[in-house]
């Protein structure tokens, strides 16, 4: 009988070793390369550090922004519970009030801050395509196209879009950059990190919501299985804060949207609109010769054919990518991927409310890498297909970056001032249409106001006339046009514009806030208040409202009104010599001799230039029976260029 053999035991498998990812290798011939691309970004926009403010947006978001000129941690707590001209950028608008304390309001530095967030930009870009794609010559490739094309000029050379949009781009591409590493490690340290990153990016820009399905994409690239539960629960936490941040979007009434022109354009108009924003990105991707500012939309009943010729593009386009994805090309179908689900926020919110401009050069900043992701392997394809010609298109495309170089030096010099941003503005939309049409009006309008404040009245008015002509619906037109001649002292004059803007446009607290001055300079107090009120109703914060009703309310004898007006503006900007001032002679009316005194010498602190400070601080010690000091006064503020009565002089002597 024979013995049962035991069975021998299958030998186990040795546990695979765990190690972590070695750190990606450059040689130095990278590093000098890269160096170079980020050298070559600040030769290329260095004419923007002699660029001033623009009067598109830097006035209401950042020289005359309270918060930011006085950056606090009340004014801080403020901005993370409130939108802010129908924006929430908390995390954006924090940063640039801490360059502004830094710096001061001086635009060179902070242009100077621009071109090195985008230089940091530049270099997460690198990293975050060599970590995506594991090949060095394309990411540096990648890199100096996204740093040099001429497209980039406005979220660079425009403050506000740097703000926001440099801001927002720089925590996106740090947060993938954690997420690849999370990957690599299964690291949830990296996880979290990446988390906390998108969320900094939510708070900096609304379209930073696009990470969570772009992490997806990124999955896909990295061939990760999209129908496993761990890869779909590891993007919940995303996808909630993305929720959450559409919400906070969806709460912006009217964000850049004009409803006159809703309601001019039907819905097929927009998708239309839609599809031309997109293929013109693309052709000035590769050919960036019309650059503009401000791209109008062409009128209803002169839409050009080639217009229509879009959706089919992009439908073509969308089947590659289809074509694409069913053969594996993984990296063409993240490309893709990258560019869309980029844009798409921008597209949509032009589709859903029509904004005043049919596409902006701005919106594209971060798409740009996927577009040029998608170039370069397709030219390494070809490349690898036809040897030969390895050397010529590697070559064709530095000089092609080359070339983008010179063009962005050349575009950073149209940003230089509010006048050259709108003159070339007008005339490529006087090129592009052939004639004024309705949606030029804001770039002769915003001309007007920088015309205006150099001292060109005349020019000024000829550019608000040409506004109205262009669009005899646009408020802000009448409303400037006002202003010069209540600055002139026309006071009766400027009331019709000012009707006619509050006719337009009855939201627009400017316009009430100017008539309501107009009105207290005709007399017309218990109208003028009214205004006033209506103003601050509509925009609580609203410095010259405040200021206006302040000096009305004084002269009604409205002493406490005056204290509460000035209080409210002190708290927005606490610097201001004038207000300090119109606040101590209320005091003084009230009977508040003491604070008066102390609220005179702080007005003279800040601006000991001003006669009248000492003229009504002698007025004040003389009530109080001080006539030395009184006298002191009196004979300073003669000095320095005050009316002093000499009767009043020789009754202190």
């Amino acid at each position: 009988m024979s013995k049962l053999k035991p069975k021998k035991q299958p030998k186990k498998l040795a546990k695979p070793a765990t190690k972590r990812p070695s750190a990606p290798r450059y040689s130095s011939w990278h590093w000098v390369v890269l160096a170079s691309i980020l050298l070559a970004v600040w030769v290329a926009y260095s004419p923007t550090l002699s660029a001033e403010f623009i009067n598109y947006d830097d006035d209401i978001y950042i020289t005359e922004n309270p918060i930011i000129r006085d950056l606090n941690s009340t004014n801080v707590k403020y901005i993370f519970s409130n939108y802010y001209y129908n924006q929430y950028s908390p995390v954006a608008m924090t940063i640039m009030g801490m360059e502004v304390k830094l710096f001061g309001l001086e635009a060179r530095p902070l242009k100077a801050m621009a071109i090195v967030l985008h230089a940091l930009n530049t270099l997460l870009v690198f990293f975050f395509v060599h970590s995506a794609l594991g090949r060095t010559e394309y990411a540096l490739a990648t890199a100096a196209l996204f740093a040099l094309h001429p497209l980039q000029v406005e979220s660079v050379a425009w403050l506000t879009a740097s703000m926001k949009i440099g801001t927002f781009s720089l925590f996106t591409l740090s947060a993938l950059l954690a997420y690849d590493q999370y990957l690599r490690r299964n690291s949830w340290g990296f996880y979290l990190l990446a988390l906390g990153l998108f969320v900094l990016s939510c708070f900096s820009k609304e379209q930073a919501i696009a990470l969570a399905p772009l992490l997806l994409a990124y999955d896909y690239l990295k061939k990760r299985p999209l129908a496993s539960i761990r890869v779909w629960i590891e993007k919940i936490p995303f996808f909630a804060v993305a929720a959450i941040f559409a919400v906070v979007t969806l709460g912006v009434k009217n964000e850049m949207k004009s409803e006159s022109l809703a309601d001019y354009f039907s819905m097929g108009h927009r998708l239309l609109f839609g599809a031309y924003a997109l293929l013109s990105y693309w052709k000035k991707l590769l050919i960036p010769n019309d650059l503009n500012t401000f791209y109008t939309y062409p009128e209803k009943l002169a839409i050009p054919a080639y217009y229509y010729a879009a959706p089919a593009i992009v439908l073509a386009v969308l089947v590659g990518m289809w074509y694409a994805w069913k053969h594996d090309r993984y990296i063409l179908v993240f490309a893709g991927l990258f560019f869309f689900i980029n844009i798409f926020l921008t597209l949509l919110s032009q589709v859903l409310s029509v904004r005043d401009v049919m596409m902006a050069d701005r919106y594209v900043y971060l798409p740009i890498i996927g577009f040029f992701m998608a170039l370069i392997y397709s030219v390494d394809m070809l490349a690898n297909r036809k040897p030969a010609l390895r050397q010529i298109l590697w070559g064709a495309l530095g000089v092609f970056t080359l070339v983008l170089g010179i063009a962005t030096h050349q575009r950073c010099k149209v940003w230089l001032n509010s006048s050259t941003v709108f003159t070339d503005a007008i005339e490529k939309g006087l090129a592009e249409h052939g004639k004024i049409n309705p949606f030029i009006a804001l770039a002769y309008n915003n001309r007007g106001i920088d015309r205006k404040n150099r001292g060109d009245i005349q020019g000024a008015l000829a550019d608000y006339e040409q506004a109205i002509a262009a669009n005899p619906f646009y408020a802000s037109a009448y409303l400037n046009r006002a202003n010069i001649q209540f600055n002139a002292g026309k006071y009766a004059e400027a009331i019709p514009d000012y009707n006619k803007a509050l006719e337009l446009n009855p939201q627009e607290a400017k316009a009430w806030s100017s008539r309501g001055g107009a009105k207290a300079a005709l007399g017309q107090i218990e109208d003028a208040l009214k205004d006033l009120d209506k103003a601050l109703e509509l925009e609580p914060n609203y410095r010259d409202a405040l200021s206006n009703r302040a000096l009305v309310r004084f002269n009604a004898k409205q002493y406490q009104g005056t204290i509460e007006d000035t209080d409210a503006f002190l708290r927005l900007r606490s610097d201001n010599a004038d207000i300090i001032n119109l606040k101590a002679m209320a005091l003084m009316e009230l009977g508040k001799l003491p604070e008066a005194e102390q609220t005179f010498s702080q007005a003279i602190q800040i601006n000991p230039q001003q006669g009248i400070f000492y003229l009504n601080r002698s007025f004040l010690y003389s009530r109080m029976g001080n006539k030395g000091k009184a006298l002191d006064d009196a004979l300073k503020a003669k000095q320095l260029g005050a009316a002093v009565n000499e009767a009043y002089l020789e009754s202190l002597r």
